[in-house]
């Protein structure tokens, strides 16, 4: 199994996703980070059903950073719970994910 994790949050304002995902790439805690045109969120949060416009930000990562990745997002996350969930690739192109490893911090 591939060590490569693909790891995605939102945020309300794409100039955060800009900047964490700046931070995150300066940390080479990510080779890669990708931010999406809004979307439209429905969840439920104390007890309603929410709707609010969200930026998604997919990073590009390995497992073994997981845990520095995943702190280093909550401790400059403006949520009070953010979404931050880290997907395993299964496969990969081999060069693709060759990038990956030697693009991050080992």
């Amino acid at each position: 199994m591939s060590d490569i994790i693909l790891v995605y949050t939102t945020f309300e304002k794409k100039e955060e996703a800009l900047q964490l995902g700046r931070m995150l790439l300066e940390k080479r805690l990510i080779a890669c980070a990708q931010i999406d045109n809004s979307v439209d969120s429905l969840y439920w949060w104390n007890g309603e059903i929410e709707q609010a416009e969200e930026f998604r930000l997919l990073m590009k990562s390995r497992l073994t950073l997981w845990k520095e990745l995943e702190k280093t997002i909550t401790e400059h996350h403006s949520y009070d719970l953010p979404e931050i969930v880290a997907i395993p690739v299964v496969e990969a192109n081999p060069d693709y994910r060759h990038w990956i490893e030697e693009t991050v911090r080992k």
